[in-house]
């Protein structure tokens, strides 16, 4: 019958293939269908061999050059070394946080009707650069605050964010590395929430999804969509946001001030 046919084969986005239900390739996809021929049922997923892989590589030296580019346009005294450091803290978070994208792709894929894991993952990607810098500078400044109410001086001094230089001007290893663990943590936290919201109110990966329904017949196009476009214009949002408020900052609070100068 038509469907048990249509059944029983199973199309891998990676390498273009048509496979049996016995796990052998049967036939070599055309070159058309490498991209997702529309009607062959191909769908998108984001790790799918080594076409995703070259995505994720292409992502990683964006992501980078736009940190380098958001430093060339800057008019401060911040030394290359510390925006270095500064810019590893957002690297480090944001690697973390692609794992977890690409966890959640898998996981969730196909939990919602009619929508695959390049649509979670562009879903993620969307609110994490949106409400989750939100809730990550929440996070960043409430630590701050509290251990300035709580009179935590060396605490505060040590994770004075984009401070990494005692009062001699000395390179202190341990407030980096110390920036870096909590920096770590709050970017934990907030993927741990952005994953709630999107769990409890799942209107906004239905909304992506809709945004992305014309390269359903696509998959290999809409990989390049959510792996590269989205990424970039989005990490782009978060990475000039997320520095203005990681680097060392010029205090207002006269007792912030008070507490963290001693």
């Amino acid at each position: 019958q038509p469907s048990g046919f249509k059944a029983k084969f199973q199309f891998q986005v990676s390498v273009g293939q048509r496979v049996g239900a016995d796990g052998h390739s049967v036939s070599q996809a055309s070159s058309l269908d490498l991209w997702g021929a529309a009607g062959t049922g191909m769908v998108c997923h984001v790790l799918a061999g080594n076409f995703a892989l070259i995505m994720q590589g292409v992502l990683f030296v964006m992501t980078c050059s736009v940190l380098v580019w958001k430093k060339t346009m800057e008019n401060s005294d911040r030394t290359w070394f510390e925006f270095g450091l500064d810019s590893s803290k957002q690297i480090m978070g944001a690697g973390w946080i692609h794992v977890a994208n690409l966890l959640c792709a898998v996981l969730f894929a196909g939990r919602l009707p009619g929508v695959d894991g390049c649509t979670w993952y562009a879903a993620n990607i969307i609110v994490d650069t949106t409400a989750g810098v939100a809730v990550e500078w929440c996070l960043l400044r409430g630590l701050h605050h509290l251990l300035i109410g709580l009179r935590c001086v060396a605490t505060a001094k040590l994770l004075d964010s984009g401070s990494y230089r005692d009062s001699s001007g000395a390179f202190r290893p341990l407030a980096y590395v110390t920036q870096m663990v909590v920096w770590l943590s709050i970017v934990t936290c907030m993927k741990v929430g952005m994953v709630g919201l999107m769990k409890t109110v799942p209107v906004i990966v239905l909304l992506v999804n809709s945004a992305l329904s014309s390269l359903e017949d696509t998959p290999k196009i809409k990989l390049v969509v959510v792996m590269i476009f989205v990424p970039l214009m989005m990490n782009t949002f978060q990475f000039v946001l997320t520095d203005g408020f990681i680097k060392k900052r010029k205090r207002a609070d006269p007792l912030a001030d008070g507490l963290i100068a001693k």
